[in-house]
């Protein structure tokens, strides 16, 4: 008597079982050895009832790494073009944030080891791997580590030790399969002195969390657990953003998109200095520029007149630069925001940052005023479709005909609205200084952060189309063109 192997049949359930939650966007998690689902109304049916129990230990096992991870969820949609852009980049480093972070003192290692290793264990996000499954792009949270290495390493009194182990930092990358994606060395300069090098992937961490982690380290080194407030958790953030970021959304936005950008520009045609490349290499320049205070302070008080943001004020100027620079009435600019729109966001240490899309007017009649309120318009009208981010509708905005770059997006702006993050520890004077990379995410990208009353701006520009000298005469005329301007109209 023979019999039939199983496989075949159990394969054909599994894969019509995945079939189906896929279909009707059903989002599946763990928590322990929970199997947790959302699903809209109607989706679980009894026949995917039925065949989700019949294969519940292959979901379980799918979603925990056999057993690895002590939670699970999809990745976050953040996260997941973040891992596309780590795997395709040149250079993966790209994508680390590091802090270079002195420390004036009698520091304690031993105690701000176990500070990191109670931080690593606080926010899961630092212990979460990225696995590609049959169910997608998987968030697994790894068990917190039992100590996170803190190599303490002497250089003595030389700057140039310290400055070659901070470019070494921060030019190591990560392996997303293998958390924590928080790394620490320190730098032992003299008996009260020390570097802290703090390295974190960009796929756990966005500016506007940087700021707790720091907080939240500094009460772990004060052994001040108690008083912090519970963390958020990006699981539980991915599985809310996958029933509000549905297909049926995602088609709409599209359409609405494809109905405001047809017909514009989306090329921004700036002069380089060299060919665009067939392959870019990655290599990036930096240069620092500021807002001094009392033109932060105009500037505030002209975005109140004209009843808008401080990042509308700038855009306008931007908008302005760029219609010089390349002759077009109007430039595509993408604009990044911290897009945390529940109050459990405002602590979740995380990557929710997302880029939209804005149609700056390169000239107005009417002068810089109304190029402001046209600048106020498009982020307002941008800000309204915020739920749905650009990069999930840009290869259907492609296939309906428009024009995006393949390099897309080519020019950004970042405007804080919260202070550079600080870390406070116990007994120690403290500096934290961000460590810029050597590669390029764009063609252009600016960010502008309070900094002491004022702004402080930085510019990132690709080395294969820019040299600095070009790049620091627009800044110039973008700094001059702001303090010509908004005086007057505050």
């Amino acid at each position: 008597m023979t019999t039939t192997p199983a496989g075949p049949a159990v394969t054909d359930g599994w894969q019509r079982l995945v079939r189906l939650l896929d279909e009707r966007e059903v989002v599946l998690s763990t928590e322990g050895d929970r199997l947790e689902y959302l699903a809209p109304p109607g989706a679980m049916d009894a026949d995917l009832v039925a065949l989700v129990k019949g294969e519940r230990q292959r979901l379980l096992a799918t979603l925990t790494g056999d057993g690895a991870a002590e939670a699970a969820a999809p990745a976050g949609i953040a996260q997941a073009r973040m891992h596309r852009s780590h795997g395709r980049v040149a250079d993966p480093s790209l994508w680390n944030i590091t802090q270079r972070i002195t420390l004036r003192g009698p520091l304690d290692p031993a105690r701000l080891q176990r500070a990191l290793t109670a931080l690593t264990a606080r926010h899961r996000s630092l212990r979460t791997r990225y696995t590609p499954t049959d169910l997608g792009l998987l968030q697994q949270v790894l068990p917190a580590p039992g100590a996170l290495p803190l190599p303490v390493v002497a250089v003595g009194d030389d700057g140039a030790a310290v400055a070659a182990a901070t470019r070494a930092e921060a030019a190591t990358a990560f392996d997303l399969d293998a958390p924590p994606l928080l790394r620490a060395r320190l730098l032992r300069v003299a008996p009260e002195h020390h570097v802290l090098l703090l390295t974190v992937h960009h796929i756990v961490l966005d500016g506007w969390s940087l700021a707790t982690l720091l907080a939240d380290l500094g009460a772990l080194y004060g052994d001040h657990l108690a008083v912090l407030p519970e963390p958020g958790s990006m699981t539980e953030h991915a599985c809310w953003e996958r029933t509000v970021v549905t297909r049926e959304a995602v088609r709409r936005a599209t359409a609405r998109y494809a109905e405001r950008l047809t017909g514009l520009p989306l090329t921004v045609p700036l002069p380089t200095d060299r060919p665009r490349p067939e392959r870019r290499s990655g290599h990036g320049g930096v240069l620092h520029f500021a807002l001094t205070p009392e033109l932060t302070a105009a500037l505030n008080r002209c975005a109140a007149r004209r009843s808008t943001t401080p990042a509308a004020v700038v855009l306008a100027a931007l908008g302005d630069l760029l219609g010089e620079l390349t002759g077009d009435d109007e430039t595509l600019v993408m604009l990044s925001t911290a897009n945390r729109r529940r109050r459990e966001h405002e602590r979740l240490v995380g990557l929710l940052t997302t880029n939209l899309p804005v149609r700056l007017p390169g000239r107005a009649p009417g002068g810089f005023a109304a190029l402001i309120d046209r600048a106020g318009e498009a982020l307002a009208t941008t800000l309204d479709q915020a739920d749905i981010p650009f990069g999930l509708v840009t290869e259907d905005l492609r296939a309906l005909g428009l024009a995006l770059p393949p390099s897309f997006p080519q020019v950004l702006l970042a405007v804080q609205t919260t202070p550079a993050p600080v870390l406070e520890l116990t007994g120690l004077d403290v500096v934290v200084e961000d460590v810029p990379g050597s590669s390029a995410r764009s063609d252009l990208l600016l960010m502008l952060t309070p900094e002491g009353g004022g702004l402080a701006g930085l510019a990132e520009y690709d080395a294969d189309l820019f040299d600095g000298a070009t790049v620091r005469g627009w800044l110039d005329r973008l700094v001059r063109r702001l303090a010509e301007e908004v005086p007057p109209l505050a």
